[in-house]
């Protein structure tokens, strides 16, 4: 079997058992359709990374739009990072970053949780004092300060733009934090060596969003709407106070695992998420 024909049963395959059925009665446009259930394809490793993706001319075929449409479709997975073409070669599905979220409670920050071979780098995009709303007082438990101090990053994974990190501390404990790099790229290294401040403890969740704002989308290097997951979450010193609440978007290609487990004694119950998204360091 030739490797079009072998693409091509992966593909009907894939459209049968998913019920797949692209219409134009839809307000989203045809080439998005696809470009969805194509995305949906290589996240089951329908195609593995560093598999050659299948031509227009196969896509188009198996279901039943236009070669324009199947071209746009997957011009769409390249400009987002799940394909990446080769001159002369082909195109290809690539490797989606991904990082390993079990161990928080020991190793807090990110940094150390990525793939060796990933290249990770960081952007400070805003450092500014401003008024505390009455939400960050609540939710940060504040008492007598009048002012937070908002960092914003965005974090690349092999050139990439994976994260746009948005963190609240409070202004007064952290004089000066941002009028110079970051020590190791880490906010937490940071606190800890610069300012003598432990962090012990990070409270994070996760929910599904879309981008509602320009800068962020541009960041991302993505459109206004497209779907995002929010990771939110309050870290807390030794003495357990809150020293940062943190809002991190984190663009496509992005699937968390939990995993709940109880101990012999049945005393405790650890959670474990794993994140396919890649990012840079996360603190």
């Amino acid at each position: 079997m030739s490797s079009s024909e072998t693409h091509a049963q992966i593909l009907t395959d894939f459209a049968c058992r998913n019920r797949v059925q692209l219409t134009s009665r839809f307000s989203i446009p045809l080439y998005y359709q696809l470009y969805r259930v194509l995305q949906k394809l290589i996240l089951e490793r329908g195609f593995p990374p560093g598999d050659r993706f299948p031509p227009e001319e196969v896509v188009a075929l198996c279901f039943g739009i236009s070669r324009p449409t199947a071209n746009k479709a997957i011009q769409e997975l390249v400009d987002q990072g799940w394909l990446v073409r080769k001159r002369g070669r082909g195109t290809f599905v690539t490797q989606k970053p991904s990082v390993e979220l079990t161990l928080l409670q020991d190793s807090l920050s990110l940094t150390e949780q990525f793939w060796p071979s990933s290249r990770l780098k960081s952007r400070l995009v805003k450092c500014e004092r401003i008024p505390a709303t009455s939400e960050l007082f609540r939710t940060m438990r504040m008492v007598a300060e009048k002012e937070v101090l908002y960092l914003r990053r965005v974090r690349f994974v092999n050139d990439r733009p994976i994260m746009v990190c948005d963190s609240y501390l409070p202004a007064e404990r952290f004089p000066d934090l941002g009028e110079e790099p970051l020590i190791r790229g880490s906010l937490y290294a940071t606190l800890e060596e610069r300012y003598g401040c432990s962090v012990m403890k990070s409270d994070r969740y996760v929910e599904a969003a879309e981008i509602v704002e320009h800068e962020i989308a541009e960041l991302l290097e993505t459109s206004l709407f497209s779907p995002i997951l929010l990771l939110k979450g309050l870290t807390f010193s030794k003495e357990n106070a809150v020293i940062e609440y943190m809002v991190s978007h984190i663009g496509e290609g992005v699937s968390f695992k939990s995993t709940v487990s109880r101990a012999s004694d049945l005393s405790t119950v650890s959670t474990t998420q794993r994140n396919h998204g890649k990012e840079n360091n996360v603190d």
